[in-house]
């Protein structure tokens, strides 16, 4: 793996729209207001089939608004951005959920953990709560590659502002707010369209570890984000995608012999039954055909948006 070269370096933003025009400029105003300047700034109106691109064309100065052409899901449009990003020269690429706002001195402290430890791929921020800016969402990501499982670190905790949580290296960070070297992209590829929504961040980071490269969380670098703003928390189509994509993760990282490949989907597929019928807050019935049909097309190979109801964004 290549180390760093030293002094400055060009960071591109990349922030995802889908019908969200008016966080996504919300999230653009603190990327512009960060105390380390951000070079290009790219927005990806990811399909809306709204009137969010010339909304964001007459609110969002300075920025370039990228057209996909259709809704991509989180992976392909951030796809779009990233493409645009190292074709202009980006050094560092910043993916951005539209519902995400950074702290000023966020993406100052994400880069100087690269620039520090030549080892780091691909840093994030602790993500905290937008409506509760004590509590923690994800302070990075744990994988499993006995069960397949990802767990969130840190979830529900209480931090002070004032208190610095340290840098800790992770399996992932999550893609809501994350930074990457030109490096990873270069040797790993992009995200996966596959997944569509969710897991395409976690997958990502564990290929950029096979090539080498580690993620780390920096606890000092705050994000604060607004979950459900593009697909809604009691939507079916989270469980959906949680259910197909675990399998579709596990599968691709941690292959096993059939016998146990067969066991481990099967747990999988327990636990988010429990999860649809205990915590979710989904409605049970909608909830539990949507880990059907998860498991359905994951079987059948077929990935994507999953035909039914498309989400644009991650959240």
């Amino acid at each position: 793996m290549r180390a760093a070269p030293p002094g400055l370096r060009r960071l591109a933003a990349v922030v995802l729209n889908y019908r969200t025009p008016e966080l996504t400029l919300s999230c653009a105003r603190a990327l512009r207001a960060s105390a380390r300047p951000v070079d290009h700034l790219l927005v990806v109106e990811n399909g809306s089939g709204d009137d969010s691109e010339a909304r964001l064309r007459a609110t969002v100065p300075g920025a370039a608004v990228l057209q996909s052409g259709a809704n991509l899901g989180f992976a392909g449009g951030s796809n779009v951005g990233i493409r645009a990003a190292l074709a202009r020269g980006a050094d560092l690429v910043f993916l951005a959920n539209s519902d995400v706002e950074v702290a000023p001195g966020c993406l100052g402290r994400l880069e100087n953990a690269l620039l520090e430890r030549a080892e780091l791929g691909i840093v994030g921020p602790a993500v905290l709560s937008r409506d509760d800016p004590g509590r923690v969402e994800t302070l990075g990501a744990s994988f499993s590659t006995l069960t397949g499982r990802m767990r969130h670190d840190g979830v529900g905790r209480r931090v002070a502002r004032a208190a610095p949580l340290g840098l800790r290296e992770v399996d992932a960070v999550s893609g809501c707010a994350m930074l990457v070297r030109r490096e990873v992209f270069e040797a790993v590829g992009l995200l996966a369209d596959e997944y569509f929504f969710s897991f395409e961040d976690l997958d990502l980071c564990l290929r950029a570890r096979r090539a080498g490269f580690r993620t780390a969380c920096v606890g000092d670098a705050a994000a604060f984000h607004r979950g459900g703003a593009t697909i809604g928390r009691r939507s079916p189509r989270r469980l959906y995608f949680a259910t197909r994509n675990q399998l579709l993760l596990a599968r691709r990282m941690a292959p096993l012999p059939a016998p146990l490949a067969a066991l481990r989907g099967a747990t999988i597929v327990a636990l988010c039954v429990a999860h649809a019928v205990a915590r979710s807050g989904v409605p049970l019935v909608p909830g539990l055909a949507a880990v059907a049909r998860g498991l359905r097309d994951h079987l059948s190979g077929r990935y994507g948006d999953g035909g039914e109801d498309p989400c644009g964004s991650a959240s």
